[in-house]
C-alpha cells in the first residue's frame, strides 16, 4: 500500500512539473519566416519558478540575447555545470558553446529545492499515513500471538510450591512449544528429584529413630547403674550407638549430596594406584584393630577423568564394608588391573560375602541383607553405585577366591594409558 501510494504520489507531482515546462517552452518559442525556431523575451521577469528557465546568449563578456532582463549573470567562465551567485542567490547553470558564442541555461536553486521537497512530501505521505494503521496492526497482532504464553504464565502463577505436573496440553504456537516442552521437562525432572528426596527423607527419619532411642535408653543405664561394672558397661554400648549414628549422619550426608543428580564437577585426571594407597592407609589402623590384612596386592597405573574426592568416597565405602565384614584375622585386598578395554578398580575380602539373590537388594537404600549383627547403615553400596553411575562405570558384585567373600568391582571404560607392574602388598 505504501509503495502504490508512493508511486502514484511521485507520478501526479512529477506529471505537473512536466506539463508547466512545457507550457513554459511553448510561450517562450517564437517561430520566424524562414522557420527559425528562437526564444523571445516576453519582458515578464524571472518568477523564481522550478518550470522556468533563464537562457541566456554570451559573446564574449557581452550578452546579446536573455529571456529576463532582471537577471544578468556574471559572464561565464568556462563550458558544463556551474553554481552561480547572483544577489544572494544560487543558480544552478549549464554552459554550452555554439561557434565564438557561449549559450547559458540556468535555475534558481531554490526553485529546485521547492520542486524537490514538493515531491518528497508526495513521497513520504503515504509511509507516514500507514504509520498508525501498523502500529496497530502490530500491537494486536502480538497480543494476539502471545496470548498462549500469557495463559501459561497465568497457569504457572496458580499452582503452589508442590505442583510440578506439566503444562496442560493446547494449541502453541511453533516458537512457544519448545518452551513449553522445556519446561515440561524440567518440571518432570524436578518432580522426580523431589519424589526421590522424600522417600530419602522419610527412609532416613526410620533409620535415625532406632538408634536415637538406643541411645535415650543406654544414657538411661548408664544414671540408674548400680555398680561400676554395670556403669562401664553401659558406657561401652553407648560409645557403640554414637559411633554407628556418627557413621550413619556421615553416610546420610554423602548420600543427600550425591542425590539427586550429584553435585556438578569438572572432571578431572585421577590416578587409580595412588588413590587406592590413599585409602589404604585411612584405613589401616582400623583393620589393624580387627586384626585385618589390608594390602594392595595388583597394581596397574591407570588415569581416569572424575572427580577426586568422589571416588576417594567409594573407594573408602568398599574398603570400609570389607573390613566391617570380614572376621578377625582375615584379609582384605584392593587392587587395580586391566581387563580388555576396561580398568577394573576392586576389593576382595574373606567375609560373608553376599548371596547372589541379594546382590541387587543391597545396592538399595537402608537394605543390610542377614548381618544385622554388624554395625552399619546400609547406605555404602548404595553411594558407591551412585558413585560408579556418575562416572560412566559399573558396579560387579561376585564371589572372592574359592567362592569365599566378596569381590567388588568398579568397570572403567576406555582408560587414559596404564603400565601394570608386579604384584606387591603395602
Amino acid at each position: 500500500m505504501a509503495s502504490i501510494g508512493t508511486y502514484w504520489g511521485a507520478f501526479l507531482e512529477l506529471q505537473d512539473l512536466l506539463d508547466d515546462q512545457i507550457q513554459y517552452v511553448a510561450e517562450h518559442v517564437d517561430v520566424a519566416d524562414s522557420n527559425r525556431v528562437s526564444l523571445i523575451n516576453d519582458g515578464k521577469q524571472y518568477r523564481n519558478k522550478a518550470d522556468e528557465v533563464l537562457l541566456e546568449v554570451w559573446h564574449g563578456r557581452k550578452l546579446d540575447f536573455t529571456t529576463d532582463a532582471g537577471v544578468v549573470l556574471p559572464p561565464p567562465e568556462r563550458t558544463g555545470l556551474a553554481d552561480v551567485s547572483f544577489n544572494g542567490q544560487i543558480w544552478h547553470t549549464f554552459v554550452g558553446r555554439r561557434d565564438d558564442q557561449l549559450i547559458r541555461v540556468g535555475q534558481a536553486q531554490d526553485a529546485r529545492w521547492e520542486a524537490l521537497a514538493g515531491l518528497s512530501v508526495h513521497l513520504f505521505w503515504p509511509v507516514l499515513s500507514l504509520l498508525p494503521l501498523l502500529a496497530l496492526f502490530l500491537w494486536f497482532g502480538i497480543g494476539y500471538g502471545l496470548k498462549p504464553l500469557y495463559r501459561i504464565i497465568a497457569e504457572l502463577e496458580q499452582r503452589d510450591a508442590e505442583s510440578l505436573t506439566p503444562i496442560g496440553p493446547g494449541p502453541l504456537p511453533n516458537e512457544i512449544k519448545p518452551l513449553v516442552d522445556g519446561l515440561n521437562g524440567l518440571l518432570r525432572r524436578l518432580d522426580c528429584a523431589f519424589t526421590m528426596q522424600k522417600h530419602f527423607i522419610a527412609d532416613a527419619a526410620h533409620e535415625l529413630c532406632t538408634p536415637m532411642m538406643a541411645l535415650s535408653i543406654q544414657t538411661k543405664l548408664v544414671e540408674t547403674a548400680c555398680t561400676e561394672e554395670e556403669r562401664k558397661q553401659a558406657l561401652s554400648q553407648l560409645e557403640t550407638g554414637v559411633s554407628r549414628l556418627s557413621h550413619l549422619a556421615q553416610q546420610l550426608l554423602t548420600m543427600a549430596r550425591l542425590e539427586p543428580q550429584g553435585q556438578a564437577t569438572v572432571p578431572q585426571p585421577v590416578e587409580l594406584l595412588a588413590l587406592c594407597k590413599t585409602v589404604i592407609l585411612d584405613h589401616i589402623r582400623l583393620a589393624e584393630a580387627k586384626h585385618v590384612d589390608l594390602g594392595l596386592v595388583t597394581q596397574y597405573e591407570a588415569e581416569i577423568q572424575g572427580s577426586p574426592d568422589t571416588l576417594r568416597i567409594l573407594l573408602s565405602n568398599l574398603v570400609d564394608n570389607a573390613i566391617r565384614y570380614t572376621p578377625a584375622h582375615g584379609t582384605v585386598d584392593v587392587g587395580v588391573r586391566r581387563e580388555g578395554n576396561e580398568v577394573v578398580l576392586e576389593v576382595c575380602d574373606s567375609g560373608p560375602g553376599i548371596p547372589e539373590a541379594e546382590r541387587a537388594c543391597v545396592l538399595e537404600r537402608f537394605y543390610r541383607g542377614g548381618n544385622q549383627n554388624i554395625q552399619g547403615s546400609g547406605l555404602g553400596l548404595s553411594i558407591v553405585q551412585r558413585i560408579a553411575e556418575q562416572h560412566g562405570a559399573r558396579l560387579v558384585l561376585g564371589d572372592g577366591p574359592d567362592d569365599k567373600g566378596l569381590l567388588a568391582q568398579v568397570r572403567f571404560d576406555s582408560p587414559i594409558g596404564g603400565a601394570e607392574q608386579s604384584a606387591a602388598v603395602l
